[in-house]
């Protein structure tokens, strides 16, 4: 099969409290931000940064900061600067609490990685997959809807939910928020897959699959079995294999139907008549999907699919809480009631926590150092990839850019197709393939950036 890059965004929920001496009090969204990212603005003016490791940080709508892995071909590779990501921004926590620890102001920050926050809103964890322009997007989307309607199963984030009468637990954060299967905005229908046509790559040759309905992920493994399954999905509908008999005929109730229904046995209407369960059309998906786990780590995600499936359907969740995201969340909320008692004000909280990445706050984090989540990538894999750029795509060149521009103190900007160096003259490139990690003009340009005397004022943000 033809290679592929692909990206994860992540947005994350910010939260800061101080102490001005009367007690601590939430400081607003806006001000947290500011606070957060203060040293990104103060060395590059701006709150939209691309970074020496290839990926992108900045403050989203709602001032969510949101940090866009570099093109990945290896789902390793993107597990590991997706796990970048969450150091970044802790990185950012760390010097925001340090200048207001100077100050004298006491400081709490919460950095969040998951999809809702106690007053309902919701924000997103997006993927992007490289796929051919001579593709039908609408038949690919089509295809792909069953799929990513019962894919919370394998990969759900997991979500406590408080009723007005009743509280209860579900598969997904994402899925009572999604509205339509496809859909050009990201914020008002919230779609399955988002068609708004960004390649950032040579139009006529690429497009980009932009999947929107999924949970942020914590567990490693399941972000490998998240990406790698809709991977290999889509190999078989690249490959010509049909989807067409498990078309659902409602996708938007299918969702919800499967997120509320932990062992995914609630029936599922299909547009031919008949009715199948979530469990089973993952199943089904999955079998049709095996040929194309050719590699090992596609074979790894496969297996785990296949497990995730056989735990749920035999209702032996235990055997996979160390490695999906949604039957951790579960366990440990269940572990926590057999102890206390049910307390649905405490349980929400600790739903909240278990998403805090923050170093020691985290309940997610504290059971992955005590080694009961398994991991697929280890620190100093994710430490590189804060750093440095996956080596074979595009991100190399962008990395490689960025770290000449500053070493040269240059004026420069970037985004992910187009370098330039504005105090060079005809110092702009396009770079269009996001699998070329090598390009001979970008070479020159670095050498020019060391050679060539500015002819505009010089670059004065901090290295």
């Amino acid at each position: 099969m033809r290679p592929r890059v692909r990206g994860i965004e992540t947005e994350y929920g910010l939260n800061l409290r101080i102490d001005g001496g009367h007690g601590w009090r939430r400081v607003g969204s806006d001000e947290a931000a500011r606070q957060l990212f203060a040293p990104v603005v103060e060395a590059n003016a701006a709150t939209n940064v691309f970074l020496r490791n290839g990926g992108r940080l900045y403050l989203d709508v709602g001032s969510h900061p949101e940090y866009a892995t570099p093109e990945c071909r290896t789902i390793r590779d993107l597990i590991a600067h997706d796990r970048a990501g969450d150091a970044i921004v802790n990185r950012l926590a760390d010097t925001a609490l340090r200048h207001l620890d100077e100050q004298g102001v006491p400081a709490r920050i919460t950095i969040l990685k998951n999809n809702s926050d106690s007053h309902g809103n919701a924000y997103g964890s997006h993927e992007n997959y490289q796929i051919e322009r001579r593709l039908d997007y609408d038949q690919v989307a089509r295809a792909l809807t069953p799929f990513l309607a019962t894919r919370q199963l394998i990969c759900g984030a997991g979500r406590w939910v408080r009723g007005p009468r009743d509280s209860w637990f579900e598969l997904s954060q994402r899925a009572e928020h999604t509205w339509d299967p496809v859909a050009s905005s990201t914020t008002r229908s919230r779609p399955f897959i988002n068609t708004r046509d960004e390649p950032h790559a040579d139009p006529t040759r690429h497009r980009r699959l932009h999947v929107v309905v999924g949970d942020s992920t914590l567990s490693q493994t399941t972000l490998l079995v998240r990406v790698g399954s809709t991977e290999l999905v889509l190999r078989a509908i690249e490959d010509g294999v049909g989807f067409d008999a498990l078309e659902l005929d409602d996708p938007t109730g299918a969702i919800r139907s499967a997120s509320r229904d932990l062992l995914g046995r609630t029936p599922l209407d299909l547009r031919d008549g008949s009715r199948l369960t979530p469990v089973d059309l993952q199943r089904q998906i999955w079998r049709r999907v095996e040929e194309y786990a050719d590699t090992d780590e596609l074979r790894d995600a496969h297996s785990t699919w296949g497990r995730v499936l056989d735990a749920i359907a035999d209702d032996r969740l235990d055997l996979v809480e160390g490695e999906i995201d949604w039957v951790a969340k579960y366990r440990m909320l269940g572990a926590w009631t057999a102890r206390h008692g049910h307390d649905d004000a405490r349980l929400a909280q600790l739903d909240l926590a278990w998403h805090d990445i923050r170093p020691g706050q985290g309940l997610f984090r504290l059971a992955e150092e005590h080694g009961a989540i398994r991991r697929v990538v280890d620190d100093e894999q994710i430490r590189r990839a804060v750093e440095a750029p996956p080596t074979d795509t595009r991100a190399a060149l962008r990395g490689r850019f960025i770290a000449a521009a500053q070493a040269s103190r240059r004026t420069y900007t970037v985004d992910w197709m187009t370098f330039t160096v504005h105090d060079l003259p005809d110092g702009t490139l396009s770079c269009p393939d996001p699998l070329t990690s090598n390009d001979p003009r970008v070479d020159a340009l670095i050498d020019r950036m060391a050679l060539e005397p500015r002819t505009a004022r010089p670059f004065t943000a901090a290295p």
